[in-house]
């Protein structure tokens, strides 16, 4: 892999309170950082963790030493307001519940929306290499496909038992769906060595999909396969014949295995007998326990409309409507989850947050200069967007930093500066 690092050395200095250059050596270490996250994110938790943490340093020390504000930045206003405007909805409304007596340890999971702006403030004037980013994307399913097939074989036949690294499998899921559509974005524009890459990435990646058993996740994939062929495979609609049957020929192919999977099928089967079984009231299924916490949940919201139960209380404000004991901390669904937390003005926050950066992104997608970053854009929008169907999209610090870091590149790059 050859890293492009940019050298300033002999570029024109600007007034450092108006557009800043990092030096080379800032620049470098910045692009080694990013480079490394998503290889490593859903292998090693504590290492991605770290990165982002540095990276917030790295945002203090622009702030201060060349005078930046990220809420002044022009390419970085709407990016700072959305994440810390978020983070402000949680907190608001947990005090007006709760007031002052409102447990604050609770929102460690929500902390790194508030300091996002100084992410992407460290990120901000770095020139990085999209092929690299991509690069790294794949490097990293591909450790993560050899992670999950060494975890299955050591418990091969333990029925109840789903690899996903270190992490919780929805999540492991959802990242690694994350991942394997961004690594496709420039698929039809590269070499045929980069394009062979791509594919043992992609398989390792459905691999490890299929493995962690997350129906959440599938349903995501094919989602997001909808929306990439609609967007990237559209012009190559009107190519050649051999190469459009060949390309539909690649997905039918992928598809039909990935469905034929005997951990799908039992998959699928146990949801629709679980559905049926909840109809007859019987919700001791996992389908059964999720639409009996939706229900719940949508009971509870009415309650407190406005500005919900506060942040963390939503299993408890749903539990008074339902016999079934509500073990978990969310109602496995992101809009359910927010509606009761923090009412119509939370669920609002979290639409912002994914369909304000979407619409942008997909108004930009006719610019040429940054047709790539709108693609990825709307694929990380979408991809959020449906994870938070049948579980919590931002309810773990590790997802958080995915979308935080990955906007914060994303959406300045394709910003107007005004």
């Amino acid at each position: 892999m050859r890293i492009i690092f940019e050298d300033y050395t002999n570029k024109p200095k600007q007034p450092m309170n108006d557009a800043y250059r990092p030096n080379q050596r800032y620049s470098n270490f910045v692009i080694v950082l990013i480079l490394i996250f998503p290889i490593i994110i859903n292998s090693v938790k504590i290492v991605s963790s770290l990165i982002l943490l540095i990276l917030v340093g790295l945002g203090v020390y622009v702030a201060l030493k060349y005078k930046q504000n990220p809420f002044k930045v022009p390419k970085l206003k709407l990016f700072s307001w959305l994440m810390v405007g978020y983070f402000g909805v949680i907190l608001l409304t947990s005090l007006m519940v709760d007031g002052l007596n409102y447990e604050f340890h609770h929102l460690g999971r929500k902390i790194q929306f508030l300091l996002a702006p100084l992410i992407a403030l460290a990120i901000f004037r770095i020139n990085f290499s999209l092929k690299n980013i991509l690069l790294s994307i794949k490097i990293g399913l591909i450790i993560i496909g050899i992670i999950t097939m060494m975890q299955f074989q050591l418990h091969f036949g333990e029925e109840w038992y789903r690899p996903a690294g270190m992490m919780n499998q929805n999540i492991f899921g959802d990242i690694t769906v994350a991942m394997l559509f961004l690594s496709l974005v420039q698929f039809f524009d590269e070499k045929p060595k980069e394009q062979i890459i791509t594919l043992i990435a992609i398989i390792a990646g459905i691999v490890a999909i299929v493995l962690s058993a997350s129906r959440g996740s599938w349903i995501s994939a094919i989602i997001l396969s909808i929306v990439y062929i609609s967007i990237i495979y559209k012009p190559y609609l009107y190519g050649n014949t051999k190469r459009k049957l060949s390309i539909l020929g690649v997905l039918i192919i992928i598809f039909t295995l990935l469905f034929n999977t005997q951990i799908i099928q039992n998959k699928i089967s146990k949801a629709t007998e679980g559905a049926k079984e909840w109809s007859t009231g019987n919700v001791n299924s996992s389908t059964g326990e999720r639409l009996n916490m939706w229900i719940s949940g949508l009971k509870a919201a009415q309650e407190s409309p406005w500005i919900g139960h506060g942040y963390r209380n939503a299993n408890k404000a749903a539990q008074k409507y339902t016999d079934k004991d509500i073990g978990y901390t969310h109602l496995h669904n992101e809009y359910i989850t927010n509606l009761v937390s923090a009412g119509v003005i939370g669920l609002l926050s979290l639409l912002a947050l994914i369909f304000i950066p979407m619409s942008i992104f997909y108004q930009k997608l006719k610019d040429k200069d940054t047709y790539h970053y709108s693609v990825m854009g709307i694929l990380l929008c979408v991809g959020y967007a449906t994870f938070g169907f049948t579980h919590i999209a931002f309810g773990e610090e590790h997802i958080n930093a995915f979308y935080i870091l990955f906007m914060g590149f994303l959406l300045p790059r394709v910003m107007k500066n005004n």
